[in-house]
């Protein structure tokens, strides 16, 4: 799988499974857009823009955009 391919809720809540926390597909799709809805958040706020965190975090370019910040960060931490 490369970075570009996205997980399903399903994948997502087996690997949470796997580590010790059991954990159904419904609650990960919970988990994941409550995150989401705190970094929609955060976005608007930075911008200096309404936004509705909720709808924001469920659009799928939205959360690549949100992976490829967090997938820069590591990358910079890692380096320094």
């Amino acid at each position: 799988m490369s970075e570009d391919d996205g997980v399903n809720y399903r994948e997502i809540s087996e690997v949470v499974t796997e580590m010790g926390w059991p954990m159904n597909h419904s609650s990960a799709r919970n988990y994941v857009l409550r995150a989401m809805a705190k970094f929609a958040e955060a976005y608007g706020d930075y911008a200096g823009e309404a936004v509705d965190p909720t709808q924001l975090a469920r659009s799928p370019v939205f959360q690549s955009f949100v992976g490829d910040v967090l997938r820069s960060l590591e990358a910079e931490r890692r380096t320094s």
